[in-house]
């Protein structure tokens, strides 16, 4: 599992109860940097869960629209009740917002630095960053050991920046016991920063759904 939290543990939660085994392996780190104030705007774009807690003045009626299903979830939760949501990645949301108008400068893209840059100029939004997101250089001890065991069935991937991080952690003798891995990505984007050849099997857009029951 190599999302940060928030997320993490619930992800984690989801697929022991499939009744697979479950290891940690965060590769970001992420610092929240400060809240943002709700203006005059009309709506707010958020890609990822990690934006959520810089909207914590925001009305509990503004519109808020997620990246995806699993983002909205976690928007609602935090008590937002006009959530919508597009289907998973950024030309998702993108075509989502197009289609029913939610562009122009009354509307806020709330991102990590360096995200979100040509997402903000294709709507002809605002865009701010809300959090930090910094790659960690290695796995964990215990993440590493499975993998060169040939321990690991798969490698659930939900964001670029974590994909880049979890290969650029590996040595060349660790790289091929991705042969016998599947890497199941949150978006067919997060699966183009991959080598394919590299990997057992390589899946999206949904990881829960391509892992499956344990059998």
């Amino acid at each position: 599992m190599t999302r940060p939290e928030p997320g993490l543990s619930a992800t984690m939660a989801q697929v022991r109860a499939l009744g697979w085994q479950a290891m940690a392996c965060p590769m970001l780190d992420i610092t929240p940097l400060a809240a943002v104030a709700p203006e005059n705007f009309r709506a707010v774009l958020v890609t990822s869960a990690n934006a959520l807690p810089a909207l914590r003045e925001w009305p509990r009626d503004r519109l808020v629209v997620a990246v995806g299903a699993r983002t909205a979830e976690r928007a609602r939760q935090a008590g937002f009740i006009n959530v919508e949501a597009a289907d998973g990645d950024a030309r998702a949301l993108s075509m989502f917002c197009r289609a029913r108008g939610i562009t122009g400068a009354d509307v806020l893209l709330a991102s990590g630095e360096g995200y979100g840059v040509d997402l903000a100029r294709e709507l002809d939004i605002q865009r701010v960053e809300v959090y930090a997101a910094c790659k960690r250089v290695a796995l964990p001890d215990d993440a590493m050991a499975a993998l060169r065991a040939r321990r690991v069935d798969s490698v659930l991937l939900y964001s670029g920046k974590t994909a880049e991080a979890f290969r650029e952690a590996l040595g060349a003798e660790d790289v091929t016991a991705l042969s016998g891995v599947r890497a199941l990505c949150l978006s067919e984007a997060i699966a183009a920063r991959l080598n394919h050849g590299e990997w057992r099997a390589v899946t999206w857009p949904d990881p829960l759904e391509q892992l499956g029951p344990a059998v």
